[in-house]
């Protein structure tokens, strides 16, 4: 005889993964706040930092967003002054995103407040469960299907 358990949805991965992606986005939305950006445009500009110069097109494919939610996060940081926006010399429809140097002097500060905020949300874990966590989280977004690609 099987014997199922009771779903228990505050148990369960989906609603964990959700409330601890809560956590972490507040904690360090706070720790942003000085700089006046969001932690959606730090991601972006995390993903500039490594791929300066890409397609606004690509850089949506990397980050697994829409086109429509990357050009507005561009947008903003543009404002900010911290990207700059070039036309292709290849195709006169695409933009490349280029970091500008205020963008670049943020860098080792807002990387440290990202290193701080994860020590700081698994503060109760120790170096090898974080390391743990990550590999098994990266696992599971890594086989998963994403957006367009379902």
């Amino acid at each position: 005889m099987i014997i199922i358990e009771e779903f228990k949805v505050e148990e369960s991965l989906g609603h964990l993964a959700a409330k601890v992606h809560q956590v972490f986005s507040a904690q360090f939305k706070k720790e942003l706040a000085g700089y006046n950006i969001t932690p959606p445009q730090f991601g972006t500009l995390a993903f500039l930092w490594r791929h300066d110069g890409i397609s606004q097109i690509k850089l949506a494919n990397k980050m697994h967003k829409d086109r429509t939610t990357t050009s507005g996060i561009i947008d903003r940081l543009e404002k900010e002054g911290l990207v700059t926006r070039e036309g292709s010399p290849d195709d006169r429809r695409s933009h490349m995103v280029f970091v500008t140097e205020k963008g670049y002097r943020l860098r080792p500060t807002l990387e440290g407040l990202a290193v701080q905020v994860t020590l700081e949300v698994t503060n109760m874990l120790t170096g090898e469960e974080r390391e743990i966590l990550r590999l098994l989280l990266k696992k599971v977004y890594d086989n998963a299907p994403h957006e367009g690609e379902v």
